[in-house]
């Protein structure tokens, strides 16, 4: 997915024991519960709800229980871990990495909607698998994805980049009690402003045909987006959501993003990304040439060597500029390292699968390029100047 939300993952369905974990703020988890349940995800009766979860958020998965059979729906609670993650990777024979997702399948045949609260969240986890090995388990992924399109499996990711880990607030540049509010805040925000926002950001680029990305880093890069669907990440899948279905049912929290697939092929130019991150790897110095749609040519003044062997591992879909994503929450904030999809103002051009975004690219693999600072240009007019939202 982009993200986590469309990336099948192997779950075990359980109930965590609850473990000590720091201190955070104080969180009516009853309260976003409601929320997240009734608001964002448009529960209703008789319907199968997923919650995926970790040991750090059990009580906060107590109560999307609740939320959801109060409205006579039925919960189902898978649960992972970190620890977990490490073990899997470690015992699981390489002969099993090409084995179809059996339970994932017959998950994702009956459920009508998956909250989750990612429950790995530090990368550098995963490195202990060979980078062949991981691109062989992340194409077995795809059928589950394209199932829960296919049903309008609604996807509501509780995460989006912010949620709180050590490793997470390192790369971001705060400090883990920083994190965590910048994310529970998040979380509880009023979303009413960016969904009138990005109704408005919507409706533009639908009736757009070129954007021009531009930054005195040396990024220049134009891309067609004509007759290309626009979606919206507004925090609320709504009963005209669910209707369209495909891709109008997936929510990321913290939420404010627009985005679209571009007309493949059509990007030409150049990216410069000063500090660019992959799975918690800092690459530094970043420059990206596009040709006909395509990375051409990679150079860094320093870290490509530490992404470059899962670059090489994936398939030729990595290469295909897919993605043009545009921050409209102004609630958070870019700075030196803090990145995200959601900055109003901040415009992420992404490589590989896309399938997320209404395209067609399935590769398992992206590179995910947030551009803070830029002006963007749609059709010769400024829609970003600077970093700033017009």
């Amino acid at each position: 997915m982009k993200k986590l939300a469309m990336v099948g993952m192997c779950l075990v369905s359980a109930v965590a024991a609850a473990q000590p974990k720091k201190a955070e703020p104080a969180v009516d988890y009853a309260a976003l519960a409601e929320k997240v349940v009734g608001k964002t995800g448009n529960v209703k009766e008789g319907e199968i709800v997923e919650i995926v979860f970790g040991p750090n958020d059990v009580a906060f998965a107590e109560e999307l229980v609740v939320a959801v059979r109060k409205r006579g729906a039925f919960p189902l609670l898978s649960f992972w871990s970190e620890s977990l993650q490490r073990k899997v990777i470690a015992a699981v024979p390489e002969k099993y990495d090409t084995q179809a997702p059996a339970l994932d399948l017959a998950i994702t045949k009956v459920v009508n909607a998956r909250i989750v609260i990612p429950p790995v969240r530090d990368p550098s986890i995963n490195d202990a698998l060979p980078a062949a090995r991981r691109a062989l388990r992340a194409k077995q992924d795809a059928p589950v994805a394209d199932l829960a399109l296919k049903r309008n499996v609604r996807l509501i990711e509780l995460g989006n980049g912010f949620a709180p880990s050590p490793s997470r607030a390192k790369e971001l540049g705060v400090t883990e009690a920083e994190l965590a509010k910048l994310y529970w805040d998040g979380l509880s925000a009023d979303y009413a402003a960016v969904e009138e926002k990005a109704k408005a950001l919507k409706a533009l680029l639908a009736k757009g045909g070129e954007l021009q990305i531009k930054h005195a880093n040396g990024t220049d890069l134009k891309v067609k987006i004509k007759g290309r669907k626009v979606f919206v990440s507004d925090g609320v899948i709504s009963d005209e959501d669910k209707k369209a279905g495909a891709q109008n049912v997936t929510v990321w929290l913290p939420a404010g993003e627009v985005f679209l697939a571009p007309v493949p092929g059509s990007a030409e130019g150049k990216i410069v990304d000063d500090r660019f991150m992959f799975e918690g790897k800092e690459v530094l110095g970043l420059t990206v040439e596009i040709k006909a749609g395509k990375i051409a040519n990679v150079t860094a003044k320093s870290g490509w060597d530490a992404v470059k062997g899962r670059y090489d591992a994936a398939g030729p879909g990595k290469a295909e500029v897919g993605v043009i994503d545009i921050g409209i929450n102004p609630a958070i904030k870019s700075t030196a390292k803090l990145e995200s999809w959601v900055s109003a103002g901040t415009i992420t051009v992404g490589t590989g699968g896309n399938v997320w975004a209404g395209g067609t690219n399935k590769e398992p693999m992206n590179l995910n390029f947030f551009l803070p600072g830029t002006t963007v240009m749609l059709d010769g007019k400024p829609l970003i100047e600077n970093g700033v939202l017009k």
